[in-house]
């Protein structure tokens, strides 16, 4: 397999018509690659929480898997960022997702037991987080620029796609059959969807990681980075030393907190709220949409508007969903959906900004590497987020002073947010002399 690596150059200068009729065939491959693989555990995994309580008698917090994955993927995340932008996105896919393929269907036919159920979730979250979002973001950064936020976008709505369509079917497969079986629908997604598209229908490299041509040269894309290079790319090293780059990355950990919490329980909140398992499927499933619609309309938006005004009103409108969803008992049925799907925008769009801000403000050339440094931080908030979570639930019998703490992740997340829009113009203003006189 060749490399993609990229090379420390300027970008080059292509309208965003040109970007995706180069890029549109690894956009879209990207899309389907990866919300067909390692995601689509952490999309699902709210499906299997009920049957695996009453199967095996364990409480809320012991059956979830999802923040397993999150934290061993995110933790993992900075070595498939190097080896990404050292060897390409196509080995690394495939370090990743054959391992998983095979894993999954172990993880359905083995003997269930504490040490199987946990051993095999951190085996598929280790190599999970080599088919997970830091290489098919970075596939997608080589060919975009002024089309970044769509493109991010397209990728990221794969991940609530995909779960669109499986989760009804999923649904009765672990109803009927029981949740191990639910693990062998997953794997043939996996294997008829994201292994081709993944290997064969990526590019490779792209106009701005130098594979391709192009008649004229543009300044670099990492406008607004406190430590550019002459290349125009941020110097990763120096970039991680920064007070900014933590403020954005606590940002992330405050909303992952949220989103991972609702993404792994909503089913319970819903079921626990009095919702019949049918009704509960349905608003799980347009839960999905809320997914796609975030991905979508965020990343137009992202390039339409200011990324630190789109963040910030994203996040305060998911906030007062999840204030909505503390009343599923009291609230009509309409209501209760479009809570969800306010909570479920930020799902989608929180992906979104952190590639379109590691891109905008940071450039290509370590784009996998920062990518991951900010990922460990969405591993360890749905870790935190989901476990806090399970325990509330198990300590007051109910959802509602959880829902009230996510609700204050996502306002803090956005009040985070604008602390790093203010630190990045204070970095500009005190670079601008320098700039001028050069």
């Amino acid at each position: 397999m060749s490399s993609d690596t990229v090379p420390e150059k300027s970008t080059v200068a292509l309208t965003e018509a040109q970007e995706w009729r180069r890029g549109g065939r690894t956009a879209v491959s990207a899309m389907l690659g990866f919300g067909a693989g390692p995601v689509m555990m952490l999309t699902t995994a709210s499906v299997f929480v009920k049957p695996m309580i009453e199967a095996t008698g364990w409480s809320t917090t012991e059956v979830l898997i999802a923040p397993i994955l999150n934290i061993v993927m995110a933790c993992v995340g900075p070595f498939a960022g190097r080896l990404v932008d050292r060897r390409g996105t196509r080995l690394t896919l495939a370090v990743g997702l054959l391992p998983f393929v095979a894993l999954l269907v172990l993880f359905a036919v083995l003997p269930f037991s504490r040490l199987t159920f946990y051993g095999m979730a951190a085996l598929i979250g280790l190599f999970g987080s080599f088919a997970y979002t830091v290489p098919y973001n970075r596939a997608v950064a080589l060919w975009f620029d002024k089309g970044a936020g769509k493109a991010f976008g397209l990728v990221g709505a794969g991940a609530a796609l995909l779960p669109f369509a499986i989760i009804p079917v999923l649904a009765v497969v672990v109803y009927t059959y029981g949740w191990q079986r639910g693990y062998l629908v997953l794997a043939a997604f996996a294997l008829v969807i994201a292994v081709p598209a993944a290997l064969w229908g990526i590019k490779h490299g792209g106009p701005h990681g130098g594979v391709e041509a192009g008649a004229a040269t543009v300044a670099p894309v990492a406008t607004g980075s406190a430590v550019p290079t002459a290349e125009g790319d941020a110097d990763a090293s120096a970039v991680l030393r920064t007070v900014r780059f933590w403020v954005f990355a606590l940002s992330v950990l405050l909303v992952s907190a949220a989103t991972g919490a609702f993404l792994s329980n909503v089913q319970p909140i819903l079921l626990d709220g009095g919702l019949s398992v049918v009704l509960a499927t349905t608003v799980t499933t347009v839960y999905s949409v809320g997914g796609i619609a975030g991905r979508f309309v965020g990343g137009v938006l992202l390039d339409l508007f200011p990324r630190y005004r789109v963040a910030p009103i994203v996040l305060l409108v998911s906030g007062l969903g999840a204030l909505a969803l503390t009343g599923v008992g009291v609230l009509p049925f309409v209501l209760v959906i479009v809570a969800a799907l306010l909570v479920s925008f930020s799902q989608g769009a929180e992906g979104d900004f952190v590639s379109y801000f590691i891109l905008k403000e940071y450039g290509r050339a370590h784009f996998g590497k920062l990518f991951a440094a900010v990922y460990v931080m969405t591993g360890v908030g749905a870790l935190l987020g989901t476990y806090a979570f399970g325990i509330t639930r198990d300590l007051t019998g109910g959802y509602a002073v959880a829902c009230v703490v996510a609700a204050c992740c996502f306002l803090a997340g956005a009040a985070t947010m604008v602390v790093y829009g203010i630190l990045g113009r204070r970095s500009q203003r005190a670079t601008a002399p320098v700039e001028s006189a050069v």
